[in-house]
Order: structure tokens, then C-alpha cells, then sequence
């Protein structure tokens, strides 16, 4: 063969890979001119599939447990994978621009098909335990009732100890934030009958003590808490049980200094204007003082001396810290240094400070 032949074959073979990159680059230039575009029309109908997912969603957890076809593990797992997803997606719009979440951006409106998709995740499979709890965490921050709804139906379907122990503690932890302190001591009194440890038993009972204070009822809080630091099997749940004694008792002096308050404004037609101008009729009653449990107060009784030793007459609290007294309003609250519980909305709570009302 000669050299020019064997040259132009050469050509040829050449301007044919030129040909090549050239189609190669044109389709990858042309799918990138067309990327744009098509990512817009996704996009579109992304969100009309959204929402014709939030329109045309079976809402029946029989219906879906029916066509699972015996694969009810698995069904109920992508539909808590879907659930999940879904909160994380709607809390969106709750970000604030340091990346944190503000739920009072959201409400229930906002989450149409959370309550819709825990049901049929948890009618699909009655013990997906995960499914219950989490998703009542979900369900609270926008619907109580849902949430402890929730809760009560996977509580009438388990059988495990353990597992209804936790169910009930989280169904009072809600009551607890939903501010239903009744029905908050009922979830944690069954929860503590079910306990399986001390500790579990120790501090469920605490909580029932906690919420009949909150609830109101002194007397009842007064005899679980002395119980419970009389049987407590742990350091830490008798000093939690005193520290709730100590929270009541101090709630019991300040009612008796209400009524001393009372009656000097009954005498002289004005709130008095310290502690000192109060201690004349507290030495003249304080034989009256007695607790919700009708024992004798020891702040007017065996320790008056002592929580009554500061020159300026202002008595001590249960902790050693000073009571603060507002002559304006007429009534007696903790100060800030104390120690006393006041995890409930404080009788005589402080005003707020120059700064506070600034910020």
C-alpha cells in the first residue's frame, strides 16, 4: 500500500474523531441548555403532585392494612418514613434565619396529614411503639388531643409492661405541657403502679406529687411527697421529694401571710408597707398559723426566732433566703436568690425590670 493512501485513510479516521467530539460536546451542551428548563417544569410539578398527594390521600389505616397483603411490617415502615419526612418538610416553614425552628410560626392547619398518617402507621402495625411516642412528640406541638388520642391507642393495644410504663409517662409529660394537671397525676400514678425499677417508680411518683400541686391540691401533693421521701430507695428522689415539701410548706406561709395582709388592710384601709409594719400583728397571730395538713407552721412556731433574726424584720423562706414583699400589690413572694421550687405560676410573681421591660 502506499504512504498516500495509508496518509489520506489517516485524514479521514481523524476528521471522523472530530466529528465524534463535536456530536459529543454539542448533546452535553444542549442537555445543559436544556437542564435549566426542564429543572423549572420538575419543579412545577413536584408541587402539583404535593398537592394532589394532600387531596387524594387515603386516610383509612384498615384500607391500607388490607392491601398490604400480609407485609404489614413493612407497609407501616414506609409510612412512618413518609411521615417523617413530611414534618421535617413542614417545618420549614417555621426556620428562622439562625436556623432554628419557631413553632409558633406553625399550627395544624399547616400539617393537614400528620395526624391522618400516624393513624394509618399505627393501624397498619398496633405495635410500632416508636410510632406512637415520637409521633405524639409531633402531634403536640400543634394538637393536645390528638396526641394523647395517639398515645391511648397504642396504650389499649400493648401488653408489655415496660412498653405501657413508657406510654404513660409520655401521655403525662404532654398533660403536663397541655397544663392538665389532673389528668397529668392519673397518666403518671398509672405509670409508677407499672414501674419496674425504684428509680422509675421513685420519680413517676414525684410527678404525681408535682401535678396535684399545680393542680391545686396541697394536701394530697403534702402526704405523696412525705411518703416518697420516707420510702424513697435513691438519695436523689428523697431530696427531690423534700425540695417539693419545702416548695408546699413555703406555699402555706405565704397563704398565712396573705391573711395577716388582708386583715391589716381591714384595719387601716392600705396594704402595710414592709415587714416590719406586718410584724406586730404576726407576733399577735402567728399561734394560728397552721399548714394544709393542720400542723403548726415552724416559721411561726420552733424556728420564728430564727427566720425572724434580720434586723429590717423580713422573714426567711424555707431555703434561708429572704422573702421579697410587694406593699403595692400587698403580697409575699420568693426572692430571686431562693432556692424553693417555683416551677408553678408564682402567687406574687416579681415585676419585671427596667431592663426586661426595655427587651
Amino acid at each position: 500500500m502506499s504512504s498516500s493512501a495509508v496518509t489520506s485513510s489517516d485524514r479521514q479516521s481523524a476528521r471522523s474523531a472530530r466529528r465524534r467530539d463535536y456530536l459529543y460536546w454539542g448533546i452535553i451542551l444542549i442537555g445543559l441548555a436544556c437542564l435549566y428548563p426542564l429543572q423549572v417544569r420538575f419543579d412545577a410539578t413536584f408541587h402539583t403532585n404535593r398537592t394532589v398527594e394532600e387531596t387524594l390521600y387515603i386516610r383509612s389505616g384498615e384500607t391500607v392494612r388490607r392491601l398490604s397483603f400480609g407485609f404489614d411490617g413493612l407497609v407501616s415502615d414506609l409510612y412512618w418514613i413518609r411521615t417523617v419526612q413530611y414534618f421535617g418538610r413542614k417545618l420549614s416553614g417555621g426556620l428562622t434565619d439562625k436556623g432554628t425552628v419557631d413553632f409558633s410560626r406553625l399550627s395544624k392547619d399547616d400539617m393537614p396529614l400528620l395526624e391522618p398518617m400516624l393513624n394509618i402507621t399505627t393501624t397498619v402495625d398496633p405495635n410500632f411503639v416508636a410510632a406512637y411516642r415520637t409521633g405524639a412528640i409531633f402531634l403536640a406541638e400543634f394538637d393536645y388531643d390528638a396526641a394523647l388520642a395517639l398515645l391511648r391507642k397504642g396504650i389499649a393495644v400493648q401488653t408489655d409492661r415496660r412498653t405501657l410504663f413508657r406510654l404513660w409517662s409520655d401521655y403525662g409529660a404532654i398533660c403536663w405541657r397541655a397544663k392538665r394537671y389532673e389528668e397529668c397525676a392519673e397518666a403518671y400514678q398509672r405509670a409508677s403502679e407499672l414501674a419496674l425499677s425504684a428509680n422509675d417508680r421513685d420519680w413517676t411518683a414525684v410527678m404525681v406529687g408535682a401535678a396535684k400541686t399545680r393542680g391545686g391540691d396541697r394536701r394530697t401533693s403534702y402526704l405523696l411527697f412525705q411518703r416518697l421521701r420516707d420510702e424513697a430507695e435513691h438519695e436523689g428522689a428523697r431530696l427531690g421529694a423534700e425540695w417539693r415539701i419545702q416548695q408546699l410548706i413555703s406555699l402555706d406561709e405565704r397563704d398565712f401571710f396573705a391573711q395577716l395582709i388582708a386583715l391589716f388592710r381591714q384595719t387601716y384601709q392600705r396594704n402595710p408597707a414592709n415587714f416590719a409594719e406586718l410584724y406586730p400583728l404576726v407576733v399577735a397571730h402567728r399561734h394560728k398559723a397552721y399548714d394544709t395538713l393542720g400542723r403548726p407552721l415552724a416559721l411561726f412556731r420552733e424556728d420564728f426566732a430564727t427566720r425572724y433574726s434580720r434586723y429590717d424584720r423580713v422573714p426567711l423562706d424555707p431555703s434561708g433566703a429572704p422573702y421579697r414583699y410587694d406593699p403595692i400589690r400587698g403580697c409575699v413572694g420568693l426572692s430571686t436568690s431562693s432556692r424553693v421550687a417555683r416551677d408553678q405560676e408564682e402567687p406574687c410573681p416579681a415585676e419585671p425590670s427596667q431592663n426586661d421591660r426595655i427587651h
